[in-house]
């Protein structure tokens, strides 16, 4: 008879590891997600095409988990809960990581999207819904699956990549790789992308107030010490990464 104190493995206190899929499936439902984006996008009236394309990116990922993982399509896409540091990780990181990604990208390519719509749309429509569409495809399905396969920096860089590529722009290469890289982490740690999409949410949020002035008090403090912004976002970023990559360290396999 086993004894009543004896001691419990960490497996009773967390829940299943969620299912995710191959690799090659993975990387045939970002393919499937990305065309399905363009298409709606190019079907729908102007102002509306933005939101049609992240509408069909998410849509072709959660049709494909549902084919898949019939009874777990949302866990399989990265849709379920995670510890409490990876949500703290994900707030330190999207506050500060959109400054470091200005320094790198002045961000003038925004100002023709964020400038049109009031505040409250165009932070639902550039910073919520990708969000939450792109994280899906890009951290739940495939940066999920290839960090079940790869070492984590591979696989947050393989993700990445993709994810930067997706934008299609020169100029966005650079922050939107580093952003993925980050993004990936967290998912990939976490096993869920909700983390990854609170940091993207306030990442974005942050980068369209900034650029329509809604914030003058912070920008004008960063303007004017510009060397200790950068040094307290980057450390703040390094913190947030540091906690996320601290993340289960899982055992077993859930690949489908």
């Amino acid at each position: 008879m086993t004894s009543p104190i004896r001691p419990r493995t960490a497996s009773l206190y967390h829940a299943s590891r969620a299912p995710v899929v191959d690799p090659i499936v993975a990387g045939a439902t970002v393919a499937l997600a990305m065309a399905t984006c363009i298409v709606a996008g190019a079907l729908a009236p102007g102002e509306l095409a933005f939101v049609a394309g992240q509408g069909g990116l998410a849509v072709a990922a959660i049709g494909v988990m549902v084919i898949v993982h019939p009874r777990r399509a949302l866990a399989a896409i990265g849709l379920r809960g995670a510890q409490p540091r990876f949500f703290v990780a994900a707030i330190a990181i999207g506050a500060t990581a959109w400054y470091l990604n200005v320094r790198l990208d002045d961000a003038e390519h925004l100002r023709g999207l964020i400038d049109r719509p009031p505040l409250v749309e165009a932070l639902a429509e550039f910073a919520l819904l990708p969000a939450l569409c792109e994280e899906i495809v890009f951290r739940g399905v495939l940066a999920r699956s290839l960090g079940r396969r790869m070492a984590l920096a591979l696989a947050a860089l393989v993700s990445a990549a993709v994810f930067s590529g997706y934008h299609l722009s020169l100029v966005q290469a650079l922050p939107t790789l580093t952003l993925g890289i980050v993004l990936a982490v967290i998912a990939i740690r976490a096993d869920s992308v909700l983390p990854a999409a609170l940091a993207h949410a306030i990442n974005n949020a942050m980068a369209i107030a900034m650029s329509r002035d809604e914030l003058p008090g912070i920008a004008g403090w960063l303007t004017r010490h510009p060397t200790a912004a950068a040094l307290g976002c980057a450390a703040t970023t390094a913190c947030g990464i540091a906690i996320a990559a601290r993340g289960p360290s899982w055992t077993g396999s859930s690949v489908a």
